[in-house]
């Protein structure tokens, strides 16, 4: 999972998201960015001119929209993120978020992200992400929060090109270092299968990769080891749970808890009633707009 920097939002103790002091020109500059960088993912995931992309999504937003398109596998969940760091004087700092994230038959994927908590008396404020591979979009809107005072609420489409399926490969093993310059002291990392385990009832595939950095590849006078484990479900092509461990940012893990594999309400999929579908070019230049009135106000 992510967390929305960009937009000023950070994580509360207790897995939500809190929204900071914000003037209406940073949420408006912050969507708009946010639109930008979904937009510019998908488009990169979908193109048949980049590399082959095909991974199993693990419930993030991005990762999803880099994901493989997947069919006939419904689910809903919750994409919990937990992470952990011990500073030299003993102090810890602890993080949690969350996130809803469902799929439905036809393989689309909706992903709900909590901006800001209710409070003065306005309600929790969202915003929905749908990735549809039959339509080839990604469709974002907000929910909740004060009402607009245009009163109209905006559902923005971005169209992506279609994938090459032929390109698709799957990708299940923990992530790998790459690119490294050829002078260096190159990174050195193994790969273990650590069997099958239960996961949410699922039954997963286990894997680790070790990755041990050698000395003088990143200033480090001595070798640093950070591991990466990944519990897959072949059935549902989906990562249940993942845990990263490195002795420089502390350890993290990422899992879907209260997992269904029942079909989701088909209304999860689509702008609610009353909202205004227009495509994102056009959402990007009413925002402009407000952004530019509300800076000379």
């Amino acid at each position: 999972g992510i967390y929305l920097d960009r937009l000023k939002v950070g994580t509360d103790t207790k897995g939500g998201f809190r929204g900071r002091s914000m003037s209406r020109s940073s949420w408006v500059a912050g969507i708009s960015g946010i639109m930008l960088m979904v937009a510019a993912a998908g488009a990169q995931s979908a193109a048949v001119d980049t590399a082959p992309s095909g991974v199993i999504a693990n419930g993030g937003l991005l990762h999803t929209l880099i994901a493989m398109p997947v069919t006939g596998e419904p689910y809903a969940a919750e994409q919990v993120m937990h992470s952990k760091q011990m500073l030299p004087d003993g102090t810890s700092i602890s993080r949690n978020g969350h996130h809803a994230v469902a799929r439905d038959t036809e393989g689309r994927v909706r992903v709900e992200r909590r901006l800001t908590n209710g409070n003065n008396g306005q309600p929790a404020m969202s915003m929905m992400f749908v990735m549809d591979p039959v339509a080839h979009t990604l469709t974002t809107w907000l929910a909740g929060g004060p009402e607009p005072k245009s009163g109209a609420r905006i559902a923005s489409v971005i169209k992506l090109p279609q994938r090459d399926s032929r390109q698709e490969t799957v990708k299940t093993q923990p992530t790998a270092v790459a690119g490294a310059p050829a002078k260096r002291p190159q990174p050195v990392v193994t790969s273990e299968d650590l069997g099958t385990d239960v996961v949410q009832g699922q039954m997963v595939t286990v894997a680790r990769a070790t990755t041990v950095i050698p000395a003088g590849w990143a200033g480090n006078d001595a070798p640093i080891s950070r591991t990466h484990e990944v519990w897959t479900s072949p059935d549902l092509k989906l990562i249940l749970k993942e845990e990263w461990n490195d002795p420089r940012t502390g350890e993290r893990m990422v899992e879907l808890d209260h997992l269904s594999r029942a079909e989701p309400d088909a209304a999860l999929f689509r702008a609610p009633a009353g909202y205004q579908v227009k495509s994102a070019l056009e959402s990007l230049k009413e925002m402009e707009q407000k952004l530019e009135q509300s800076q000379q106000n």
